[in-house]
């Protein structure tokens, strides 16, 4: 493989991400396609790129991530696109060898951490802030007409492995890149169905695209502060039928006031206010009796909860009417000092970084511990055949096993001794 032609590319555009530091490795080239002039790098190849079609920042980016660019096309034999915010902390090569198969495949993407349904995940964006109800609709309607299944498989399109000079990744690409520009901009709704579309086979990774050794994520820069809260009422799981409504967040001074009514009786509210990076809350409180709220993201300190690089949201469960008025009031405050902000963005890089790794390091233990215990089971059933173990002629084989210690022979003692008695 490593006589193929590499290499990593990002596109950024406007001012929304700095370009992350990289891990160097020879053989591979770093590209980043921009149309911001001011954009510097060491490690980066930069090439300029302007938006001749009036597609705007986020589609331009699109365009670069999925189409590709002429350069790659003539360049390279495989490309590994990685979103602005990803960081590249390990060798490519290794991850490549390890899970991409590019010689039995033309493409490779990480299976999606949470969900493997499109109609879920349509259902996750609106919630997420990350699209609105009206352009999703009309994309689940087109899904439907074309009797797409549910539980397809999902992506998570922020790294993507390609042989982009396929015929049939490219008409893939295509069919996807049009698809985003009529329906939903949110990519990773529309990719499932491409792939289904054309019959392009993909090599699934099966790790998290935010929790491994080779890619670390961080969050895209914070131009401004969402002044607009996404409420969702009572079980938000179907577009059709659920309720939701936008409601602004009153702001004087460090004083913060929600207020709205409640559109249906339900038991429980969602509210999302989207991303208050570095700010922190405290005294919490609602008009409701007995409400019981619940701050779902940030990081508790003292009596505060500071927020990180995940939207804020906060789930509050009570007995709500339709019509009823509700208001929610609290501080939020945010450090003035551009060295105390340079502290706390270390810290939740650091806490970030830590806690994905331990996390995914947990998660392939967990998994190796399934896959021995499937093996174990296996080896129980075909051992259950024998109704004397020393009359088969695997008894003189499976003899010396029993006077070695490793865990792997423990088990197998074990089971044969389970057997025989």
């Amino acid at each position: 493989m490593y006589k193929d032609r590499i290499c990593v590319y990002t596109c950024i555009t406007g001012n929304y991400d700095d370009l992350q530091p990289i891990y160097c490795e020879e053989g591979i080239d770093y590209i980043c396609f921009t149309n911001n002039m001011h954009l510097k790098s060491d490690d980066w190849k930069i090439i300029p790129i302007e938006d001749h079609d009036d597609l705007g920042n986020m589609m331009l980016s699109r365009e670069i991530k999925i189409i590709g660019h002429s350069f790659i096309r003539e360049n390279y034999d495989i490309s590994i696109w990685i979103d602005g915010a990803i960081q590249v902390r390990n060798s490519i090569k290794d991850f490549l060898e390890q899970y991409c198969h590019m010689n039995k495949r033309n493409m490779a993407c990480f299976k999606h951490s949470v969900r493997d349904c499109m109609y879920e995940e349509a259902v996750a964006c609106v919630i997420g802030r990350k699209e609105n109800r009206e352009r999703v609709i009309p994309w689940l309607d087109f899904m439907k007409r074309e009797k797409f299944p549910e539980h397809f498989g999902l992506a998570e399109c922020t790294v993507l492995i390609r042989r982009h000079n396929n015929e049939l990744v490219n008409r893939t690409m295509q069919l996807w890149f049009e698809l985003l520009k009529k329906y939903a901009k949110r990519d990773q709704l529309s990719f499932p169905y491409s792939i289904k579309k054309t019959g392009l086979e993909v090599q699934w990774i099966d790790l998290n695209v935010f929790e491994n050794p080779w890619f670390f994520w961080k969050a895209h820069r914070q131009t401004e502060e969402s002044k607009i809260s996404r409420i969702m009422f009572g079980e938000y799981k179907d577009l059709y039928s659920g309720v939701y409504e936008d409601y602004e967040l009153r702001e004087n001074g460090k004083k913060c006031e929600l207020c709205m009514v409640i559109p249906i009786t339900c038991n429980k509210m969602v509210i999302n206010m989207g991303r208050h990076y570095g700010k922190k809350m405290n005294n919490f409180t609602i008009n409701v009796s007995d409400a019981v709220v619940i701050v779902r993201s940030g990081i508790p300190i003292y009596n505060c909860q500071v927020f990180d690089y995940n939207d804020v949201v906060i789930e509050i469960k009570g007995d709500f009417s339709m019509g009823q008025e509700v208001k929610c009031t609290f501080d939020m405050m945010q450090s003035g000092e551009m060295e105390g902000q340079k502290v706390i963005d270390a810290l939740v890089d650091k806490y970030y970084y830590d806690k994905r790794t331990s996390e995914n390091a947990i998660r392939v233990l967990n998994q190796k511990c399934s896959l021995l215990s499937e093996h174990c089971n296996e080896l129980e059933r075909e051992l259950v055949s024998y109704v004397d173990l020393s009359e088969t002629p695997l008894f003189d084989k499976l003899r010396p096993l029993c006077e070695h210690q490793d865990l792997i022979t423990k088990i197998i003692r074990k089971l044969i001794l389970k057997m025989i008695h």
